[in-house]
């Protein structure tokens, strides 16, 4: 049976820590998970658990995305975007490849990093500081944190135009957009009745059952069985928790960010917006479509631009001016539009002295405008 620690591609990958970003008593903090994960590693192998080697490399990419910038090769060895799934029906050849591909090359990078942790001794504060409180650093346990991956089975994307990462069943391409609708209407509405889901989802017209239960079968299909288990009276139409989405994500960075203070909720609150790829629900509402969807735009845009803003008074406060420029034209990206009008915006802002004044002022006017409706119609068809 082959283990993480076994597979020649866990040979330590060469990765630059970019330690001028972190407090002390974070990298140490940081230092000392790692090396939790790696020991944990020792433990895990092809026939895992997949929930057991999702929790693990969703773990490992939050402690990887705390201590390496955007542009650190270490993220095109780790490809995180890339499906890593487990069948049960592979064959043991298969199984044991997918496990090398989705989680030991993560140990593989984990360990090349742990090479560049300074030791415990060489970390702690000279003696002339007094070490940080606990309380003051908040340090966060990112081992146990819920956050979801891609890895984990079906990732849907919200933040952006509408996407559904991870299906493996077959379908027809030209239900691929309204079957991706409503994946996205049952993630945010686990368990809701019948009568609330023909209301969203067939507007303005009488839904028989049967053709409800086609549309429903067709979904199931395409997400797979285990990821969107058969209905039941109990449970009414509601996804497995083995699908997940970057809101969900981003929510549970944000808050974290949002309440922390340190340079750890700081970081939270930058991998937050880097799922942001533009207005959520981008070019997808139309007459017939998603018209169920403004009060979660409404609320997905509000919160990506208190992150955004937050974020930019935080760097502009340390004095990074670079870091507080990302932050505002990542709000600007969840606004329709946004990206012309931070461009404009700053092209204005030249002079280093009043830069921070100009930044402060684009993060405090964003703003988002709702729409008009457009108006609906009747559909006539399902799926």
């Amino acid at each position: 049976m082959t283990i993480l620690s076994a597979l020649p591609s866990t040979a330590p990958v060469s990765v630059h820590r970019h330690s001028e970003f972190l407090h002390p008593g974070s990298v140490y903090r940081l230092g000392q998970i790692t090396h939790r994960l790696l020991q944990e590693a020792e433990t895990l192998d092809a026939n895992s658990p997949i929930s057991d080697l999702a929790r693990w490399r969703a773990a490992a990419l939050v402690v990887i995305q705390s201590l390496c910038q955007p542009e650190d090769p270490a993220w095109q060895i780790l490809r995180p975007d890339a499906p890593w799934t487990m069948p049960s029906t592979a064959d043991c050849d298969a199984r044991e490849d997918m496990f090398a591909e989705g989680w030991a090359i993560t140990c593989g990078v984990l360990e090349g990093l742990l090479h560049t942790l300074p030791l415990p001794e060489q970390d702690r504060p000279e003696p002339a500081e007094p070490p940080v409180p606990v309380e003051r650093e908040q340090a966060i346990d990112w081992a146990r944190l819920p956050f979801p991956q891609p890895s984990a089975g079906i990732y849907l994307m919200l933040l952006g135009s509408p996407q559904v990462h991870g299906a493996r069943g077959r379908v027809e391409t030209k239900r691929l957009s309204r079957l991706t609708e409503y994946a996205i209407w049952l993630h945010l509405n686990p368990g809701t009745d019948r009568h609330a889901m023909d209301a969203a989802l067939w507007p303005e017209q009488v839904t028989r059952a049967d053709s409800r239960n086609t549309a429903m079968s067709r979904l199931r299909a395409w997400l797979g069985v285990d990821h969107f288990p058969k209905w039941t009276p109990e449970s009414g139409y509601v996804l497995a928790p083995s699908v997940t989405s970057d809101w969900s994500q981003f929510r549970a960075l944000a808050a974290l960010g949002e309440s922390d203070g340190s340079p750890t909720g700081t970081r939270c609150l930058r991998a937050a917006l880097q799922l942001v790829e533009g207005p959520p629900f981008a070019e997808a509402i139309r007459p017939d479509r998603y018209g169920w969807a403004a009060p979660y735009l409404r609320e997905m845009t509000e919160a990506i631009m208190s992150a955004a803003r937050e974020l930019a008074h935080r760097y502009l406060q340390d004095g990074d001016l670079p870091g507080s420029r990302w932050a505002v034209k990542r709000g600007y990206r969840a606004l329709p539009g946004g990206l012309q009008q931070f461009k404009s915006a700053a092209e204005g802002i030249t002079n280093a002295h009043t830069e921070p004044d100009g930044l402060r002022q684009l993060a405090d006017q964003m703003t988002y405008t709702p729409v008009p409706d457009p108006p609906a119609h009747k559909q006539t068809l399902l799926g």
